[in-house]
């Protein structure tokens, strides 16, 4: 056996456990508790799946750093454009953690440190998330155990100071706590994650000490998912001999949601810094909860700033006592209020300086051996507005809607029904509906964390990998306030308007997928977000709703306009401006980046079409709403009509343009290829389905069929390699001796929603057998690192390195494949790839993909990388589905 072999055979043994276990459990119908990791190490913290991640707090790798001549942001060099346009900016950040905050409400990182930070609340305002943290917010404990010296610490480590050869690495150092406080150490406590929730445990006390933290995403349900709130319920368990005397304090300053802002120029659509200005604070008390509340209202406010405010809370349990500080120096050391919480006394229930700048609220309860007791605490703020486009348009957000913002029938905002000022109501109402809050996630989410029918390291990087959805920039609006945009197109409702005007009562939703993943105002594509579509529409369906209506609407509008490519930078906004008012021509539209008429080998993003007509019958058929597929019709034709216009007089396949033909951009196709080709007869199977379904157009319908039978015809005979065994990439050189991992994208999809197959089953069962271990690829230590997207019978040989998201959804069709063909050798492979993808970003740390994973790592090493945070790795939920289908709890 020669040595690369050897490597390869030792790196595959690695995962022979996880694929063994994995497939011994995938016929397993009953979640199935795991062990209380907590009781494992003898200590009373709160349990923790078997499934969550689990870090040492404060243990930040440094993480990779590409060598020259890559992109140097690595090492300290001031990112450039096409560092962006690279994936290196933002670049992968070791040491990130869960996000908290609701869709749309501005979200932050609790970080691996214990701190606040990364964040998220700038809307287009910012080119990315901002690397940052509050260093005055924080959780603190004070511990007298009898008579014993009291111990005191802030439940937060140092943060990482990353440091290359050219300075400080901005992207992956975040500050530290105040300099006073007595912070934890590397290893004092483990940070554990599975989103929603998360947990650190604290090994420095004599009890035991532990916190949980979430925000109350609920699968179905507007009200608490959109709400800008974040819990914090602290367990202590006194398992010692003595009484104990606790404390526990909650610190946060009077700051901005977010600060930079990079970009001023509106024809980009990013803004200026955040202002903001004219600090009050105040403590409240209603309903058994208390809270302190820190607020800003100056004229020179920015929108995104104005008559805003943080709120934090505690609801004490019987016999606790809670006291309170108005004010102290956010700019100070933090001695000030850390001398009142170190005395044991409580806090002097004041303000001990007028600069309204921080806050703190502290609880204290005396615990009796073998008592345990939970305090739970919120945080809650009030950020009511977004902007876009340097400004010039203002949304409110999601929450406002129930807390008193109305909208006209139009949906747009009602001046001056929102009261502002809310945060404490929403502070007050969630720990009100602590429990019930709780028991709604549970409901969702158990069954996925603990279920032993999917395997434990998948449940880890699915539920984790679904952060993103609440944290890119995610946009959900609640009304437009105002818009001084110049309107470039039209909707339905007439010039000017935004979209789903004519629909009331309806709150579009979008999310950034695009340039580098954090990194704002790029766009939000569908070639993208298709590959999500299982999760959005059976779990999340209500953020969805609306905005496939707005991109109906679009794509109904005959004229020549970009189409919905949300969050685009010609208008700055996701639902304002499109297009070109006065083109009267009466080609149908492409809504994707080519907005010309179409033309066979010149059209690109052949793609878009199909996956606008997946979605909307996706969405349809997942959730029964035939209402939306009526709806749809008419831009279902329309794409197919556009589709049409691509096919070479003579043929029946759409012919690919060579450069920017779909998602795969970077790679030249020309000529029918097999991903484009599947596609368009997807669109025609589901033209078709919903045709019937609906009724109309009978003549219409019967040419669809025809036209489908030729493709299918030409399919099998232009791209089936019967000597290799596989559809060919492409009909053209070189990659007609390519087979694309993600071949069966389109047929997979067809089978999931019940619809007839796109190809021979045959040859598809071939492909899947025929030569598997070419496509696998190993780093120099021999470990497996994923499948490449294109190989030959070459072993070794590809192109296009490990497009993860890609893969991901290949492993969903070998499960699917291996039960309905009966071949577990299809479901063992599928879940190798995807066990191995899954290791490199969740267990190895210096990869600093966690929270983060990339769209591309290289073939022989996870160390090239680009697109952290891209948000179609949420396929894997797909994966998920073909393992044991999502099912939501109804609400």
């Amino acid at each position: 056996m020669n040595r690369p072999e050897l490597s390869r055979r030792r790196a595959t043994s690695k995962l022979v456990a996880l694929v063994v276990a994995a497939a011994a459990t995938l016929g397993v119908c009953q979640a199935v508790a795991p062990p209380d990791t907590a009781a494992a190490t003898g200590r009373d913290w709160f349990a923790v799946p078997d499934s969550a991640l689990v870090r040492s707090l404060g243990d930040i790798p440094k993480g990779p750093c590409s060598p020259a001549p890559k992109a140097q942001a690595c090492q300290g060099e001031t990112p450039s454009a096409i560092d962006a346009a690279k994936g290196n900016f933002p670049m992968s950040v070791p040491g990130l953690g869960v996000p908290l905050g609701g869709a749309g409400a501005g979200a932050f990182m609790v970080n691996q440190s214990g701190t606040f930070g990364p964040w998220n609340f700038g809307g287009q305002q910012d080119t990315s998330w901002e690397t940052r943290i509050l260093p005055q917010a924080a959780f603190h404990v004070r511990e007298q155990v009898g008579s014993d010296p009291a111990t005191v610490r802030t439940l937060a480590a140092d943060g990482p100071n990353n440091v290359g050869t050219s300075g400080v690495v901005a992207a992956r150092s975040w500050g530290s706590p105040l300099p006073a406080w007595n912070k934890l150490n590397v290893g004092d406590a483990d940070y554990a994650a599975l989103y929603p929730f998360g947990w650190m445990s604290y090994k420095p006390f004599k009890t035991d000490v532990s916190m949980r933290f979430f925000s109350p995403i609920v699968a179905g349900e507007d009200k608490r998912t959109s709400l800008p709130v974040a819990y914090f319920d602290v367990r202590i368990a006194n398992h010692t001999t003595s009484s104990t005397d606790l404390s526990v304090m909650f610190t946060m300053p009077n700051a901005p949601a977010h600060v930079s802002g990079t970009q001023t120029d509106p024809t980009v659509g990013f803004g200026p810094d955040s202002v903001r200005t004219g600090f009050s604070s105040r403590y409240t008390s209603a309903n058994g909860v208390q809270a302190v509340t820190l607020s800003a209202d100056d004229p020179t406010n920015t929108p995104d700033s104005a008559k805003s405010e943080w709120t934090i809370a505690a609801k004490p349990g019987p016999g606790q006592k809670v006291s309170y500080v108005t004010s102290w120096n956010a700019d100070g050391d933090g001695s000030d209020i850390y001398a009142h919480f170190q005395r044991g006394k409580g806090l002097p229930n004041v303000g001990i300086d007028g600069s309204a700048s921080a806050g703190a609220i502290n609880v204290q309860a005396k615990l009796s051996p073998g008592q345990v007791v939970t305090i739970p605490f919120a945080l809650a703020w009030d950020f009511p507005q977004i902007g876009f486009a340097n400004n010039q348009t203002i949304w409110m957000k999601r929450y406002t809607n129930f807390y008193g913002a109305q909208e006209t029938t139009s949906n747009d905002y009602v001046d001056g029904s929102y009261p502002f000022h809310q945060s404490f109501p929403i502070a007050r109402d969630a720990l009100l509906d602590h429990d019930a809050a709780l028991a709604a996630v549970q409901r969702w989410w158990n069954p996925l964390a603990t279920d032993l029918a999917y395997p434990q390291l998948l449940r880890t990087a699915a539920l984790n990998q679904l952060s993103t959805l609440f944290f890119n920039n995610t946009f959900w609006e609640g009304g437009l306030v105002r818009n001084s945009v110049v309107p470039t197109g039209f909707t339905s409702a007439g010039p000017g308007q935004h979209l789903n005007a004519r629909r009331p009562n309806s709150h579009m939703f979008a999310i950034q997928d695009t340039g580098a993943g954090g990194q704002s105002g790029m766009g939000e594509t569908w070639d993208i977000q298709s590959y999500n579509y299982r999760l959005y529409f059976t779990l999340l369906p209500n953020l969805f709703r609306d905005r496939l209506s707005a991109e109906i609407e679009a794509v109904s509008i005959i004229g020549n306009h970009n189409g919905v490519d949300l969050y685009s930078p010609q208008s700055g906004d996701p639902f304002i401006t499109f297009g070109n008012s006065t083109d009267t021509t009466a080609q149908p539209v492409q809504p994707g980046t080519d907005s010309r008429p179409p033309q066979p080998g010149v059209s690109q993003w052949l793609d878009s079409p199909s996956k606008f007509v997946l979605q909307w019958y996706a969405y349809a058929k997942i959730n029964g709403d035939t209402g939306l597929l009526r709806e749809a019709w008419p831009a279902i034709k329309n794409q197919i009509t556009w589709l049409q216009g691509t096919i070479a007089p003579g043929t029946a396949l759409p012919d690919d343009p060579g450069v920017m033909a779909n998602i795969y951009n970077g790679i030249p196709q020309a000529g029918p290829g097999i991903y484009n080709s599947q596609l368009y007869l997807l669109a025609l199977t589901m033209g078709i389905a919903t045709g019937e379904q609906l009724g109309v157009d009978p003549v219409y319908v019967a040419g669809l069929k025809t036209d489908l039978a030729a493709a299918k015809q030409q399919i099998e005979l232009l791209l089936w390699d019967p000597v290799q065994q596989f559809y060919r990439f492409s009909s053209a050189s070189p990659l007609s001796a390519y087979k694309l991992i993600d071949t069966f994208f389109a047929q997979h999809m067809a089978e999931d929603l019940g619809l007839p197959d796109l190809v021979d089953p045959d040859r598809h069962k071939a492909q899947l057998l025929a030569n598997q271990d070419s496509a696998l690829r190993y780093n120099s230590a021999g470990d497996l690192i994923g499948a490449e997207l294109a190989s030959n019978a070459v072993p070794g040989e590809g192109i296009g390195g490990v497009w993860v998201p890609s893969a991901y959804a290949a492993a969903a069709d070998y499960v699917a494949a291996s039960k309905r063909y009966n071949l577990p050798a299809l479901q063992d492979y599928g879940l190798k790839v995807a066990l191995a993808m899954s290791e490199q970003i969740w267990l190895n740390p210096d990869n600093g993909f966690a929270f983060d994973p990339p769209q591309f790592w290289a073939a022989d090493t996870t160390q090239n990388y680009t697109y952290p945070a891209y948000s179609q790795f949420l396929s894997i939920w797909d994966l998920m589905n073909a393992i044991k289908p999502l099912v939501r709890p109804s609400v």
